[in-house]
């Protein structure tokens, strides 16, 4: 059965009960309560024209009885002797006990059905004194058919008018809560799509609150689907930079060592050299996509208390690059402080990165060229590393891009087409998430100048 369907029947038979209730109240009310002040007023008016007439006779014969119209009964009674009585019995035990308690006047109207005689529709018992022949007077009445026909007719339209009213209302209430559901089902549809269309009505009850999270939800899916999407897109780029820098040294290399196999040990060193380079740019390329995944993935340079020591660092460094500077006809060099200098930072990635500067100095460099890291203490517990190197720099206005995912510019593309400006992007990246400085300038009169600078540990 649809909510429809189980709505409509729940408020329908519950309105239809809370009618019923009401008219019967309203009838009894109306009904009982309203014959019973009207008794009242009769018998007391029965009372005193009866006995203006008739109390000679009433008080002359114990068990006087009177016979009025419309089928009205009076009989008189000895207070004095009239016991508890048997239900039913005359008088009424139950108004007999309650004018014996001190109430002048008792009423009792009988329920149709239920009255062991259905000659009688009611009682009432009036006492005039406490003893003697006519002291207790008790009225009875047939049933009033017309009134009860009435009554059931009256019951019966009330029935039909709150059955119709029920129905009414029930479409009134129903309709315009599916009408919501139906809004809120349609956008919980077409959460996160682009057709999709809010179900917020300005309302601030528990729908409004549904559809208002559904709202923040489908906004919440479009960010992540506009993320993921970006993320793809710099993926594919990623990839397509990552085959095109692998393809040529691979390429290279390949070459280099079977040119290498056909040719006499002696003779040959360029292509060694060739493939010392090429091997070098491999390592350098794996390690800085090995590190790019890390920063991608949120790895913090400064988890655990991470610390280097950079003076150790450089040397380290140096020595590694200086086989591939001298097979370019290039000098590496290095200065560094006697006392040791340490910062906060991951060791592994701090010398990657420094790694990236000298190979991009020795790989842009030209013959009988120079590259110099110098590691300096700069002020109070804060030291500086200086990358110099004397090749053909960069102009000015290319100074600003260093750094950034995939800029490289004009003269490196000429001179290396491999390579697609990750290691200078890692650089940045890293030196931005441990509170490092990172300046680029021109060396004059030629070449690069990368600053980077920072606190002691």
């Amino acid at each position: 059965m649809r909510l429809h369907n189980r709505l409509a029947l729940r408020i329908l038979a519950a309105s239809s009960l809370l009618g019923l209730l009401g008219t019967l109240g309203t009838s009894y009310l109306a009904t009982f309560m309203g014959v019973d002040v009207a008794l009242l007023r009769s018998t007391r008016f029965a009372t005193a024209l009866i006995l203006s007439s008739h109390r000679e006779e009433c008080q002359a014969a114990p068990g006087w009885r009177f016979q009025g119209p419309e089928g009205i009964e009076v009989e008189a009674f000895d207070a004095a002797l009239v016991g508890a009585g048997v239900p039913g019995g005359r008088p009424e035990p139950r108004l007999v006990a309650r004018v014996m308690e001190g109430a002048e006047e008792a009423t009792l109207i009988y329920l149709p059905f239920l009255h062991p005689d259905p000659r009688w529709g009611g009682a009432s018992v009036r006492r005039l004194a406490p003893s003697g022949p006519c002291s207790l007077l008790e009225f009875r009445w047939p049933p009033m058919h017309e009134r009860v026909t009435v009554g059931r007719w009256l019951l019966g339209v009330a029935l039909l008018f709150t059955t119709v009213a029920a129905a009414l209302s029930t479409f009134a209430v129903v309709q315009p809560l599916l009408e919501r559901l139906r809004r809120l089902h349609r956008a919980a549809r077409a959460l996160g799509a682009p057709d999709y269309r809010s179900a917020t009505d300005g309302l601030g009850d528990e729908l409004g609150e549904v559809s208002q999270a559904l709202d923040a939800t489908h906004a919440r899916v479009q960010r992540d689907a506009a993320r993921i999407e970006s993320q793809k897109h710099a993926l594919e780029r990623h990839l397509a930079d990552v085959a095109h820098d692998l393809k040529t040294p691979i390429a290279s290399l390949q070459l280099s060592l079977e040119l290498a196999s056909t040719q006499p040990a002696q003779g040959h060193p360029e292509l060694l050299r060739q493939g010392l380079e090429d091997t070098v740019y491999l390592t350098s390329l794996v390690d800085n996509l090995h590190l790019a995944c890390q920063m991608g993935e949120g790895v913090d340079p400064l988890a655990g208390d991470a610390r280097v020591e950079l003076g150790q660092t450089v040397e380290r460094v140096v020595r590694r690059f200086r086989q591939l500077a001298r097979g370019r006809q290039l000098t590496v060099e290095c200065s560094r402080p006697d006392e040791a200098l340490w910062a906060r930072c991951n060791p592994t990635m701090m010398e990657q990165a420094l790694g990236n500067l000298l190979h991009n100095a020795i790989t842009h460099g030209e013959e009988g060229g120079h590259v110099v890291a110098v590691l300096e203490a700069a002020g109070p517990r804060r030291f500086r590393l200086t990358v110099l190197d004397d090749g053909p720099g960069l102009p000015p206005e290319e100074l600003a891009c260093l750094g950034e995912r995939g800029f490289r510019s004009r003269q490196s593309r000429r001179r290396a087409p491999r390579g697609s400006g990750l290691g200078v992007s890692i650089v940045r990246e890293l030196c931005r998430c441990v509170g490092f400085s990172l300046e680029f300038s021109s060396n004059l009169p030629r070449g690069l100048r990368v600053v980077i600078e920072g606190p002691q540990s």
